[in-house]
């Protein structure tokens, strides 16, 4: 009997798959060798070479800490400000003085000041809220732009409270002078006494400014000439401040902010004598400084040094013959 030469064909091949199979079924041919994977109840059916083909790292690197993934920059969280106490406070029931809060605003940030104002508007003490405004000024080691919210809050709190001294007796006089070699137009005059105006009105009515020229007659003298500028206490054996001098500039509209700039930082370079911060730097046109940057305090703390006899020791004095140029011309 022949046996068809096809069947003996696939015959032969099945016995050689078969046993292919049978030999080879349970070999790994992608892990490498060295490695054994041990098959459990969860990853029988399903099994992650990716993990088994890693290279194995013998030294691995020593980290102190846990690593934090950087958080995106607006979603950072400020440190929270410790919470503002009665104590902090004050006395509520007594009435403040105008160095209230200092000691607070020595050791605390402008932050905290700002967060202590907010509490006192809250209860209804603007008078007092005001106070810590003006102590980010004149006390708290401050930044630009913690002066600009405290003038901000100054500027807000002040035209709706009474002016600090209600009694006209109380005021202290000072003289604002003026010294030039020309005779004095109507326009200068004018600024002169928009100065003297603002001075009191900032000082919350502490101050009554007087504004005296000393001029030549000399119609021959420059009209661009410097002019010099110094503030003093009336009578005899009082103080004065440094000696300013500047040049204006021939435009009438910048005379009143260049007089007022002149003014603030003398009067600030004074109470430095005093412990207080000096001015600031890269002071900006068209701002008020003389309002909103020198506090009630400041303003009284400066007259009454100008008051004291040249020879006290407790207050430096100086006199109208010392030029401080302060780069204004």
């Amino acid at each position: 009997m022949r046996i068809h030469w096809a069947f003996v064909v696939f015959a032969v091949i099945g016995t050689i798959l078969l046993t292919w199979y049978l030999r080879t079924k349970n070999m790994d041919f992608l892990t490498p060798s060295g490695l054994e994977i041990v098959e459990t109840e969860e990853n029988s059916d399903l099994i992650d070479l990716s993990v088994v083909l890693q290279p194995e790292i013998k030294d691995q690197p020593k980290i102190n800490s846990v690593i934090q993934q950087p958080k995106e920059p607006d979603k950072i969280t400020p440190p929270k400000l410790k919470e503002i106490t009665e104590f902090e406070l004050g006395d509520l029931v007594s009435s403040p003085g105008l160095g209230a809060y200092r000691d607070f605003a020595r050791g605390e940030s402008p932050d905290r000041l700002f967060e202590l104002s907010s509490r006192l508007r809250a209860r209804g003490e603007f008078q007092r809220a005001l106070l810590v405004f003006e102590r980010v000024i004149d006390t708290s080691k401050t930044d630009p732009k913690s002066r600009t919210e405290a003038a901000q809050g100054i500027a807000a709190l002040t035209k709706n409270l009474p002016n600090w001294n209600i009694d006209p007796s109380n005021e202290i006089i000072l003289n604002l002078h003026l010294r030039m070699a020309h005779k004095p137009s109507d326009h200068l005059q004018n600024v002169l006494q928009k100065v003297a105006t603002r001075i009191c009105r900032s000082s919350g009515d502490q101050l009554n400014i007087i504004p005296i020229i000393d001029s030549s007659d000399n119609s021959d003298s420059p009209t661009n000439n410097p002019i010099a500028l110094w503030l003093s206490a009336s009578g005899d054996n009082t103080t004065s401040s440094a000696v300013i001098t500047l040049r204006l500039a021939r435009n009438n509209e910048e005379h009143l902010e260049e007089i007022s700039l002149a003014v603030f930082k003398t009067i600030r370079s004074h109470l430095t004598q005093f412990g207080y911060p000096p001015a600031p730097e890269n002071l900006k046109k068209g701002q008020d400084y003389l309002s909103w940057q020198i506090t009630r305090l400041m303003w009284r703390d400066f007259a009454q040094s100008l008051h004291q006899p040249q020879n006290d020791p407790n207050t430096p004095g100086e006199h109208p013959d010392e030029s401080a140029d302060l780069n204004l011309d």
